[in-house]
């Protein structure tokens, strides 16, 4: 149940983000290379190589351990853009970040499983199926809402106002299910697995303040769309190992949006300095 509602948030955020977003202001990242491959890097380098680092110091179980390297190595989340536009972040930059790490998540997750010693992906057509529906289930409503937007305006409006209401709805009960389901359980991740978790969504919210990597919107983009996790993509991935394995996905997502949605919520409060 659990990963069905993760995925349906994840369309219902990607139709509100390409029912705001528009072609054109994808032009802004060929403007800003630099930010780019930062973001990219942050997301598919160092924050998986991070987590591998600390789940073999810290010496946790084999399963927790790939637990926490699966949701730190699955980028992309669509819930990224919807805590962007809470933020006062720029869109453009965070929805044009989620074209460019879905397919990268797809072969950063299963290769970062690899480096820290487990095989994820199943063989023949299941592999295929899992790979492929979760490429699509992020690029497609994304295309979706951006047709609707350029060529149907007045039923974008109404989509992106039913989409996003959704998506928030739906956000608000999945940090309640972690909430309610993942707090009793996060003793059996261990209290060195929730350390490690908190370390790394630390650290995946700290370009908010890299005054180098753009302006205020832009880091606020790669802030969300970096903190928020594609747990859709971890809990897929998740699914083809064991229980405790989602368990930590899971206790995972619990810490990440207990996190980015005080941290979304508290930038929402300050409004950015317009780009120069």
């Amino acid at each position: 149940m659990s990963t069905a509602a993760v995925a349906v948030l994840l369309i219902a955020s990607m139709l509100a983000v390409g029912t705001a977003a528009r072609v054109d202001d994808f032009a802004v990242l060929a403007r800003r290379p630099g930010l780019v491959l930062v973001a990219v890097a942050a997301n598919v380098i160092v924050l998986p190589g991070l987590a591998v680092a600390l789940v073999t110091a810290v010496g946790l179980g084999p399963e927790v351990a790939l637990g926490l390297v699966l949701a730190a190595a699955a980028p992309g989340g669509g819930t990224g853009a919807l805590l962007t536009l809470h933020a006062r972040g720029d869109l453009a930059v965070s929805a044009a970040l989620q074209v460019l790490l879905a397919p990268l998540g797809l072969v950063s997750v299963p290769a970062w499983a690899a480096v820290a010693g487990h095989g994820v992906i199943p063989p023949g057509g299941a592999g295929l199926l899992l790979v492929g529906g979760g490429l699509l289930g992020q690029v497609v409503p994304l295309a979706v809402g951006m047709g609707l937007r350029r060529y149907r305006p007045r039923w974008s409006q109404r989509v992106h106002r039913t989409a996003r209401r959704a998506a928030d709805v739906l956000l608000a009960a999945l940090v309640l299910y972690f909430l309610v389901t993942g707090v009793g359980r996060l003793p059996q991740v261990g209290w060195p697995g929730v350390a490690v978790s908190t370390v790394l969504v630390v650290v995946s919210v700290t370009p908010v303040g890299l005054s180098r990597l753009g302006s205020v919107p832009q880091r606020r983009a790669v802030a969300m769309t970096t903190g928020v996790r594609n747990l859709t993509l971890g809990l897929f991935f998740a699914a083809a190992a064991s229980p405790t394995v989602v368990l930590a996905v899971l206790a995972y997502g619990l810490i990440m949006y207990g996190i980015c949605v005080p941290v979304a919520w508290a930038l929402a409060r300050t409004r950015p300095v317009p780009a120069v």
